[in-house]
Protein backbone atom coordinates (compact mmCIF):
# COMPACT_ATOMS: atom_id res chain seq x y z
CA UNK A 1 0.00 0.00 0.00
CA UNK A 2 1.41 3.41 -0.74
CA UNK A 3 2.07 5.44 2.02
CA UNK A 4 2.01 9.44 3.04
CA UNK A 5 4.26 11.01 5.87
CA UNK A 6 4.18 14.45 7.55
CA UNK A 7 7.19 14.93 9.58
CA UNK A 8 5.88 17.55 11.56
CA UNK A 9 7.48 19.68 13.83
CA UNK A 10 5.24 21.56 17.17
CA UNK A 11 5.47 24.55 19.33
CA UNK A 12 7.35 26.54 16.01
CA UNK A 13 7.59 30.14 17.32
CA UNK A 14 8.32 29.18 21.00
CA UNK A 15 11.47 30.48 21.19
CA UNK A 16 14.74 31.11 19.09
CA UNK A 17 15.89 27.88 19.87
CA UNK A 18 12.65 25.76 18.63
CA UNK A 19 13.43 28.27 15.77
CA UNK A 20 17.02 27.00 14.98
CA UNK A 21 16.06 23.54 15.13
CA UNK A 22 12.78 23.76 13.06
CA UNK A 23 14.72 25.32 10.56
CA UNK A 24 17.95 22.85 10.01
CA UNK A 25 15.52 19.77 10.62
CA UNK A 26 13.76 21.20 7.39
CA UNK A 27 16.73 22.11 5.15
CA UNK A 28 18.80 19.75 6.41
CA UNK A 29 17.07 16.81 7.83
CA UNK A 30 13.42 15.60 6.89
CA UNK A 31 10.93 17.93 8.48
CA UNK A 32 8.23 18.88 5.91
CA UNK A 33 5.68 20.73 7.94
CA UNK A 34 5.44 22.66 11.20
CA UNK A 35 2.77 24.20 13.57
CA UNK A 36 3.29 27.56 14.77
CA UNK A 37 2.20 29.14 18.27
CA UNK A 38 1.19 33.26 17.01
CA UNK A 39 1.69 33.39 20.85
CA UNK A 40 4.86 32.90 21.85
CA UNK A 41 8.28 35.32 21.61
CA UNK A 42 9.89 33.09 18.98
CA UNK A 43 6.62 34.32 16.57
CA UNK A 44 8.25 36.78 14.17
CA UNK A 45 11.63 35.02 13.91
CA UNK A 46 9.52 31.70 12.91
CA UNK A 47 7.83 33.66 10.71
CA UNK A 48 10.68 35.20 8.38
CA UNK A 49 11.78 31.30 8.36
CA UNK A 50 8.12 30.20 6.81
CA UNK A 51 8.08 32.96 4.39
CA UNK A 52 11.76 32.32 3.19
CA UNK A 53 11.03 28.40 2.95
CA UNK A 54 7.74 27.77 1.25
CA UNK A 55 8.34 23.98 1.27
CA UNK A 56 7.77 24.02 4.46
CA UNK A 57 4.09 23.31 5.40
CA UNK A 58 3.14 26.10 8.55
CA UNK A 59 -0.18 25.43 10.52
CA UNK A 60 -1.51 26.92 13.38
CA UNK A 61 -1.06 25.66 16.82
CA UNK A 62 -3.76 26.86 19.13
CA UNK A 63 -2.77 27.50 22.01
CA UNK A 64 -5.71 27.16 25.15
CA UNK A 65 -3.26 26.09 27.91
CA UNK A 66 -0.01 26.03 29.58
CA UNK A 67 1.67 28.64 27.62
CA UNK A 68 0.26 32.72 26.52
CA UNK A 69 -2.81 33.67 25.50
CA UNK A 70 -2.52 36.80 22.37
CA UNK A 71 -5.49 39.12 24.44
CA UNK A 72 -4.18 41.21 27.04
CA UNK A 73 -4.94 39.76 30.77
CA UNK A 74 -7.79 41.82 31.70
CA UNK A 75 -9.62 40.73 28.43
CA UNK A 76 -9.57 37.16 29.55
CA UNK A 77 -9.74 37.75 33.24
CA UNK A 78 -11.07 33.91 33.67
CA UNK A 79 -8.32 32.15 32.15
CA UNK A 80 -5.09 33.66 32.40
CA UNK A 81 -3.17 34.68 35.18
CA UNK A 82 -1.28 38.70 35.48
CA UNK A 83 1.08 37.51 33.15
CA UNK A 84 -0.95 36.22 30.15
CA UNK A 85 -0.03 32.69 30.73
CA UNK A 86 -2.89 30.21 30.37
CA UNK A 87 -2.82 26.94 33.53
CA UNK A 88 0.12 24.72 32.95
CA UNK A 89 -2.69 21.72 34.18
CA UNK A 90 -4.49 20.22 30.86
CA UNK A 91 -7.32 18.30 33.72
CA UNK A 92 -7.72 21.76 35.43
CA UNK A 93 -7.55 23.54 33.09
CA UNK A 94 -10.72 21.88 31.14
CA UNK A 95 -12.89 21.97 33.64
CA UNK A 96 -12.52 25.58 33.82
CA UNK A 97 -13.07 25.41 30.49
CA UNK A 98 -16.41 23.19 30.82
CA UNK A 99 -17.83 24.62 33.79
CA UNK A 100 -17.66 28.56 33.51
CA UNK A 101 -20.10 30.44 30.97
CA UNK A 102 -17.57 33.43 31.10
CA UNK A 103 -14.32 31.21 30.70
CA UNK A 104 -16.32 29.64 27.36
CA UNK A 105 -16.92 33.25 25.85
CA UNK A 106 -13.22 34.45 26.68
CA UNK A 107 -11.46 31.00 25.53
CA UNK A 108 -13.86 31.75 22.35
CA UNK A 109 -12.91 35.86 21.78
CA UNK A 110 -8.91 34.26 22.45
CA UNK A 111 -9.18 31.22 19.77
CA UNK A 112 -10.23 33.75 17.03
CA UNK A 113 -7.42 36.18 17.69
CA UNK A 114 -5.19 33.72 17.10
CA UNK A 115 -6.89 32.63 13.91
CA UNK A 116 -6.88 35.79 12.79
CA UNK A 117 -2.62 36.54 14.08
CA UNK A 118 -1.98 33.38 11.56
CA UNK A 119 -4.34 35.04 8.63
CA UNK A 120 -2.54 37.92 8.95
CA UNK A 121 0.94 36.54 8.15
CA UNK A 122 -0.18 35.70 4.81
CA UNK A 123 0.91 32.34 4.78
CA UNK A 124 -0.27 29.53 2.95
CA UNK A 125 -2.83 27.92 5.89
CA UNK A 126 -1.64 24.33 6.21
CA UNK A 127 -3.29 22.52 9.14
CA UNK A 128 -4.60 23.16 12.39
CA UNK A 129 -4.03 21.45 15.79
CA UNK A 130 -4.13 21.90 19.09
CA UNK A 131 -0.90 22.58 21.99
CA UNK A 132 -1.73 19.83 24.75
CA UNK A 133 -4.22 18.32 22.08
CA UNK A 134 -6.83 20.78 23.36
CA UNK A 135 -8.55 21.61 20.93
CA UNK A 136 -10.23 17.85 21.05
CA UNK A 137 -11.23 19.18 24.63
CA UNK A 138 -15.24 18.94 24.33
CA UNK A 139 -15.26 23.06 25.51
CA UNK A 140 -12.77 23.96 22.96
CA UNK A 141 -13.77 21.82 20.00
CA UNK A 142 -17.07 23.33 18.90
CA UNK A 143 -15.30 27.04 18.65
CA UNK A 144 -12.07 25.23 17.35
CA UNK A 145 -14.07 23.81 14.19
CA UNK A 146 -16.50 27.32 13.90
CA UNK A 147 -13.51 29.04 13.64
CA UNK A 148 -11.81 26.40 10.80
CA UNK A 149 -14.90 27.08 8.85
CA UNK A 150 -14.70 30.78 9.43
CA UNK A 151 -11.15 30.55 8.06
CA UNK A 152 -11.77 28.18 5.32
CA UNK A 153 -9.03 25.75 6.53
CA UNK A 154 -10.36 21.87 6.97
CA UNK A 155 -7.17 20.20 7.81
CA UNK A 156 -7.07 19.28 11.30
CA UNK A 157 -5.24 17.19 13.51
CA UNK A 158 -7.18 13.53 15.45
CA UNK A 159 -4.01 11.71 17.27
CA UNK A 160 -4.41 8.14 16.88
CA UNK A 161 -1.33 5.17 17.38
CA UNK A 162 -1.40 1.95 18.39
CA UNK A 163 -0.54 0.95 22.20
CA UNK A 164 0.68 -2.42 21.78
CA UNK A 165 2.92 -1.58 18.22
CA UNK A 166 4.08 1.30 20.52
CA UNK A 167 5.59 -1.16 23.22
CA UNK A 168 6.45 -4.14 21.15
CA UNK A 169 9.04 -1.82 19.08
CA UNK A 170 10.88 0.05 22.18
CA UNK A 171 8.73 3.23 22.85
CA UNK A 172 8.24 4.26 26.74
CA UNK A 173 6.67 2.26 29.10
CA UNK A 174 7.18 3.98 32.77
CA UNK A 175 6.44 7.69 31.21
CA UNK A 176 3.55 6.47 29.64
CA UNK A 177 0.21 8.53 31.14
CA UNK A 178 -2.12 5.19 29.83
CA UNK A 179 -4.77 7.14 31.59
CA UNK A 180 -4.14 10.62 29.59
CA UNK A 181 -4.04 8.51 26.53
CA UNK A 182 -7.13 6.61 26.56
CA UNK A 183 -8.96 9.83 26.89
CA UNK A 184 -7.16 11.29 24.04
CA UNK A 185 -8.93 8.03 22.49
CA UNK A 186 -12.10 8.71 23.38
CA UNK A 187 -11.69 12.74 22.37
CA UNK A 188 -11.04 11.73 19.47
CA UNK A 189 -14.10 9.35 18.58
CA UNK A 190 -15.91 11.94 20.05
CA UNK A 191 -14.45 14.57 17.78
CA UNK A 192 -15.42 11.96 14.53
CA UNK A 193 -18.92 11.70 15.62
CA UNK A 194 -19.41 15.26 15.47
CA UNK A 195 -17.75 15.77 12.12
CA UNK A 196 -19.56 12.40 10.37
CA UNK A 197 -22.72 14.02 12.05
CA UNK A 198 -22.27 17.74 10.47
CA UNK A 199 -21.52 16.07 7.08
CA UNK A 200 -24.86 14.06 7.85
CA UNK A 201 -26.93 16.87 8.29
CA UNK A 202 -25.37 19.52 5.43
CA UNK A 203 -23.60 17.83 2.51
CA UNK A 204 -22.72 20.68 0.98
CA UNK A 205 -20.54 21.11 3.95
CA UNK A 206 -16.72 20.68 3.34
CA UNK A 207 -15.62 17.51 5.26
CA UNK A 208 -12.36 17.87 7.23
CA UNK A 209 -9.51 16.19 6.30
CA UNK A 210 -7.68 14.53 8.97
CA UNK A 211 -4.81 11.69 8.78
CA UNK A 212 -5.63 7.80 9.48
CA UNK A 213 -2.94 7.79 11.65
CA UNK A 214 -0.68 10.68 14.40
CA UNK A 215 2.38 9.19 15.81
CA UNK A 216 3.96 11.05 18.64
CA UNK A 217 1.57 11.43 22.12
CA UNK A 218 2.86 7.86 23.34
CA UNK A 219 6.62 8.71 22.63
CA UNK A 220 6.06 12.77 23.29
CA UNK A 221 9.49 14.45 23.94
CA UNK A 222 11.36 11.08 23.63
CA UNK A 223 11.15 10.41 19.49
CA UNK A 224 14.51 9.16 19.59
CA UNK A 225 17.15 7.97 16.45
CA UNK A 226 15.61 4.01 17.03
CA UNK A 227 12.13 4.58 18.10
CA UNK A 228 11.49 6.70 14.86
CA UNK A 229 13.24 4.12 12.29
CA UNK A 230 10.86 1.42 13.78
CA UNK A 231 7.83 3.95 13.76
CA UNK A 232 8.89 3.97 10.22
CA UNK A 233 8.59 0.51 9.54
CA UNK A 234 5.12 0.10 11.61
CA UNK A 235 3.14 2.60 10.23
CA UNK A 236 -0.63 1.79 9.53
CA UNK A 237 -2.75 4.63 7.83
CA UNK A 238 -2.31 5.40 4.48
CA UNK A 239 -2.11 9.06 5.03
CA UNK A 240 -0.12 8.97 8.60
CA UNK A 241 1.99 12.62 10.69
CA UNK A 242 5.00 12.15 13.17
CA UNK A 243 5.19 14.78 14.92
CA UNK A 244 7.79 15.98 17.24
CA UNK A 245 9.35 18.77 19.77
CA UNK A 246 12.42 19.83 18.18
CA UNK A 247 14.94 22.05 20.17
CA UNK A 248 11.99 22.32 23.25
CA UNK A 249 13.17 22.06 27.04
CA UNK A 250 10.54 18.60 27.18
CA UNK A 251 12.87 17.08 24.30
CA UNK A 252 15.12 14.83 26.00
CA UNK A 253 18.30 15.57 25.42
CA UNK A 254 21.28 13.13 24.39
CA UNK A 255 24.15 12.33 26.30
CA UNK A 256 27.10 14.89 26.11
CA UNK A 257 29.39 12.45 24.67
CA UNK A 258 26.87 11.66 21.87
CA UNK A 259 25.73 14.99 21.00
CA UNK A 260 26.82 16.22 17.45
CA UNK A 261 27.30 20.27 16.99
CA UNK A 262 24.59 22.00 17.85
CA UNK A 263 21.93 18.92 18.67
CA UNK A 264 21.49 18.50 21.79
CA UNK A 265 18.33 16.44 21.85
CA UNK A 266 16.97 13.19 20.69
CA UNK A 267 14.00 14.25 18.52
CA UNK A 268 16.37 17.04 16.22
CA UNK A 269 18.62 14.26 16.41
CA UNK A 270 16.57 11.76 14.64
CA UNK A 271 15.06 14.50 12.46
CA UNK A 272 18.59 15.27 10.94
CA UNK A 273 19.93 12.10 10.83
CA UNK A 274 21.01 9.84 7.62
CA UNK A 275 18.85 6.49 8.90
CA UNK A 276 15.83 8.13 8.82
CA UNK A 277 15.79 9.74 5.38
CA UNK A 278 17.42 6.70 4.17
CA UNK A 279 14.42 4.45 5.60
CA UNK A 280 11.64 6.53 4.18
CA UNK A 281 13.97 5.93 0.84
CA UNK A 282 13.49 2.15 1.33
CA UNK A 283 9.62 1.95 2.43
CA UNK A 284 8.82 4.75 -0.47
CA UNK A 285 6.98 7.06 1.94
CA UNK A 286 6.09 9.97 -0.06
CA UNK A 287 6.48 12.98 2.25
CA UNK A 288 4.89 16.49 2.48
CA UNK A 289 2.80 18.27 3.80
CA UNK A 290 -1.00 18.43 4.82
CA UNK A 291 -2.09 19.85 1.91
CA UNK A 292 -0.57 17.40 -0.33
CA UNK A 293 -1.28 14.48 1.97
CA UNK A 294 -5.00 15.70 1.43
CA UNK A 295 -4.32 15.69 -2.43
CA UNK A 296 -3.01 11.97 -1.53
CA UNK A 297 -5.92 10.56 -0.28
CA UNK A 298 -8.38 12.29 -3.10
CA UNK A 299 -6.48 10.89 -5.52
CA UNK A 300 -6.20 7.81 -3.50
CA UNK A 301 -10.13 7.88 -2.95
CA UNK A 302 -10.65 8.28 -6.66
CA UNK A 303 -8.30 5.53 -7.37
CA UNK A 304 -10.06 2.87 -5.46
CA UNK A 305 -13.55 4.27 -6.92
CA UNK A 306 -12.26 3.76 -10.35
CA UNK A 307 -11.15 0.47 -9.79
CA UNK A 308 -14.70 -0.75 -7.87
CA UNK A 309 -16.64 0.85 -10.83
Amino acid sequence: MQRFLILNADDFGLSPRVNDAVLRAHTQGVLTSASLMVTEPGFHEALQIAQTHPTLGVGLHIVVSCDHALLPPKSIPHIVNSNGRFGADPLRVGLRYALSKAAQKELYHEMEAQFARFAATGLPWSHVDGHQHMHLHPAVLDPFLALCRAYNIYRIRLPFEEFFAHWRNGGDRVNLNIGAALFLRLLRRRALRILHAVLADNDRQPSFFYCDRVYGQLQSGNMHLNYVVKLLQRLEGATNEIYFHPGTDYAKKLPKELQPPSVEDVELHALLHPSVRTQIAVLELQTGTYIEAEQFASRKAIANTTIKS
